[in-house]
This record gives structure tokens, sequence and C-alpha cells, in this order.
């Protein structure tokens, strides 16, 4: 049987406009009236699914309606809900990141939290409040992104205290009282970090070239730095201490 234009045409438009299982009988009743090779004249014609138009047949020679289940299909990504969301993010992120120091990453650390994203959501980009997504949603985006929340150097606080001024000219005090007294010997100590013994790369902060292991194991011995100064005599002494673990036999 051949279809007029006009007939294809309210066809699909009385497909369109229903649902669930009373569409897919009725794409099962117009496949039928086809009759043979139906299916594929209304795939192709009609432009219908065949997979519908099989469980369509099914429900209409059992008398079986197929329940949808479309809750199971999970949630839509909010990017499809909000096609500027991505965007928007980046460019509150962007005004207060920075790159990692180290160089050893592409991230991009910003001092913004997911809560705070959301609030410049609304105050800078329009959104209404029922449509800013969950912090944990906007943390997931962030990352996605991969922005990192990092405490950046501008945001850390202050080491100086307000006791220290009063702390340093204390010490003035008793340097220059020791500096007139022959009988006291002012030290200066300090020690560094410890260091792990062995073919370790060390992150690659040298610039000599050196073969290292390509894994970097626990070492078994480490080595502290340190050192005496005397201000009097502008003399400096370096030692160092050495520590071996005990290995389990």
């Amino acid at each position: 049987m051949e279809l007029s234009t006009e007939l294809k045409q309210l066809f699909i438009r009385t497909g369109a406009a229903l649902t669930g299982s009373v569409r897919r009988v009725f794409m099962a009743d117009v496949v039928q009236f086809l009759g043979q090779g139906g299916q594929r004249r209304a795939e192709t014609e009609l432009g219908w699914n065949r997979g519908t138009i099989r469980k369509g047949q099914r429900e209409l020679a059992s008398g079986v309606t197929c329940v949808d289940d479309f809750a199971a299909r999970g949630r839509k990504r909010a990017e499809e809900h909000l096609p500027n969301l991505l965007t928007d993010i980046q460019a509150l992120a962007d005004a207060q990141s920075q790159t990692d120091p180290t160089f050893t990453t592409t991230h991009l650390y910003t001092r913004l939290t997911a809560a705070e994203i959301g609030r410049q959501l609304e105050l800078q980009k329009g959104y209404r409040a029922e449509e800013v997504p969950s912090a944990e949603t906007l943390r997931i985006k962030t990352n996605q992104l991969d922005y990192r929340l990092h405490t950046v150097q501008k945001s850390r606080p202050k080491k100086k205290r307000p006791e220290t001024d009063a702390i340093f000219a204390q010490l003035t005090q008793w340097h220059t009282a020791a500096h007139a007294d022959p009988h006291t010997l002012r030290l200066s100590l300090d020690a560094k970090a410890t260091i792990a013994l062995g073919p370790f790369s060390r992150h690659g902060q040298t610039r000599v070239q050196v073969r290292a292991l390509d894994h970097d194991f626990r070492s078994n011995q480490t080595v502290t730095p340190c050192g005496i100064f005397l201000p009097e005599y502008n003399e400096l002494g370096a030692f160092r201490f050495s520590w071996t673990r005990a290995r389990m036999m």
C-alpha cells in the first residue's frame, strides 16, 4: 500500500502526540495496516524505531501493557539543563585561580569553594536560587574542569604575630649584653630537613644529571644537616647526624 504525503504526516504527528504504551500500540496498528514489510517502511518513511514497534506489537498481541520506568534511566547532567553552566564556572574560577607553583601538574588551584561558586552564579551570572545546582554538583563540575581547591599565597594568614616586634626587641638587648660580656659566647644552631640516603630523584630539584631509581623506595638511613655559627668570630661549622633504621628480619 502506498502512503501519500498527507497520510505520512498524519501518522508522524499522531505518533509524536502520543506517549508510552498508547504510542507503541498505535505504531503497531500502523505497521499491521501497512502489511508485509511494514516495519521497514515505518522505519524509513516515518522515522520510527523498530525496537519500539516490536514492543508495541507484543503489547497488541498479548493485551499486556508494559509499564515504563523512566526514573530508572537516571538524571540528566546539570549542564544539559543549564547549557552555560560549565562556561560560567570557568569564568568565575579563572579570576580566582593560579597555576601549580611546582609545575608538576596542569591543575589550576582556586580559592573559591563550591558553595561560594553557587553564590557567585546568582550574583554575577543571574541564576535563580532554585536552579543553582547543589554544592556537591558544583564541586564535581569544578574538578572536571581541572580546578582544585587550594589555599593560594594571597589568602594565607600572615606569619608575623603582634608579639613579634617585642620578642625581637628583647633579643636585641640580650645580644648586645652578650657581645659586651667577655665571658659569654653566642652560638647560632640550626638543623635542616632530614634527607633520605639513596639514589633518589629528589623530585628533579637539581641541575646535576644523576642516575636515580625509577621509584623512590623507602630508605634505611637518613642524615640531618646541622650547623653551628659563631657570630663574634664569623665562623661556621657544619655537621651531620646519621640515623639507621633497624631492618626486620
